[in-house]
């Protein structure tokens, strides 16, 4: 039953994602190197969370996962890794998820370049969301939109026809406007390179999430929606999405939670001993400097190397986005006057 409040800003209100999601973490722990004269990172090791968790899927995975913790991803040496590569890491921990969920369940992903709290556009704040007044007033704004623009989007009632409705906000969203929806991939590298192709430093922890999809539709808040001639991403990005319109009153108070993986990266000091530093590329310098320093240097290499390799695989943004206008502002980028561009491996931070 869809749930009867006055407006989204009631029903954000009401949010805290923690009572919606049942979270499985499993944190990627990255540390500060050196190689060739040049920062590195290594993946020192893999936790996942020891916490009890609610839903069936998530109690078993997390005993069956606890094998990642002794994978020895520190031990794994490279040309250029003193460690696993953390994209590597990545796979091996979602081809092992995939491995390993019940029958009857399909995975999809979003992956977001901090570790901040999932919520929809819509119910967002500041300068990169939305004010109350608009998520008191979003059915009029979204009926005079079609109104105006008949040819473009429809109108439909929360209590008429959600697959429509949410096939019409999903033009809203393709064109900026805040919505009820939250993108998600089919495709966890698709997933990975929204995660690291916005990544701005600052030491924000990028992660992956990672959603249980009943395959036989029972889901409350997965939803697909019919591909439109004029938002060619949905298809390309193999995208869904999670409406929060189908979110009710027992979603939001904790009754029904949603079993969610949390892959994050984290950055946490260094342990090497004596001995573990002499077998470490370059390591003399590895414990100077400030920790907040370390840590961003850190984070920005492995996605870095994530950017790397995905680009490897053919995963590259500009693919990610085939309307015509959006080209046209990649190119734009791409070729801008900046002066002569270097190269450089991607453990080479620039110094600008």
């Amino acid at each position: 039953m869809i749930m009867k409040l006055n407006n989204y800003q009631s029903k954000n209100e009401l949010y805290i994602a923690d009572r919606v999601f049942d979270t499985l973490s499993i944190d990627l722990c990255l540390t500060n190197t050196e190689f060739d004269d040049h920062l590195n990172y290594l993946l020192q090791e893999i936790r996942v969370d020891a916490l009890k968790h609610e839903k069936e899927v998530l109690i078993k995975l997390q005993e069956q996962l606890k094998q990642l913790e002794s994978l020895g991803v520190d031990k794994q040496y490279s040309a250029d890794h003193a460690s696993w590569s953390v994209f590597y890491a990545f796979k091996e921990i979602i081809d092992q998820i995939n491995e390993k969920k019940p029958n009857g369940y399909k995975t999809v992903y979003r992956g977001q370049p901090g570790n901040w709290e999932l919520r929809p556009t819509l119910f967002r704040s500041g300068e990169q969301g939305y004010s109350d007044e608009f998520r008191r007033n979003y059915e009029h704004i979204y009926k005079s939109i079609a109104q105006r623009f008949p040819e473009s989007v429809s109108y439909y009632a929360i209590e008429s026809d959600l697959d429509k409705r949410a096939e019409n906000l999903a033009e809203l969203q393709h064109y900026g406007l805040g919505t009820p929806l939250v993108d998600v991939s089919a495709n966890p590298f698709i997933s990975l390179l929204f995660m690291v192709d916005g990544y701005s430093g600052g030491g924000n922890e990028p992660q992956l999430d990672i959603f249980f999809v009943r395959e036989n539709g029972g889901n409350s808040l997965y939803q697909e929606v019919t591909k439109q001639a004029q938002n060619k991403r949905i298809s390309v990005q193999k995208g869904a999405f999670l409406n929060f319109d189908k979110l009710n009153l027992d979603g939001l108070s904790g009754e029904k939670k949603i079993p969610r993986v949390c892959l994050r990266l984290k950055f946490v000091d260094n342990t090497f001993d004596k001995d573990s530093v002499e077998d470490l590329p370059d390591m003399s310098n590895a414990n100077e400097g400030n920790r907040e320093e370390k840590k961003g240097n850190t984070l920005v290499l492995a996605v870095n190397d994530i950017k790397e390799k995905l680009n490897s695989y053919y995963y590259r943004s500009e693919d990610l986005y085939p309307d015509f206008y959006m080209y046209l502002s990649v190119l734009k980028n791409k070729y801008a006057d900046v002066g002569e561009i270097k190269t450089s491996k991607w453990y080479q931070l620039s110094n600008d």
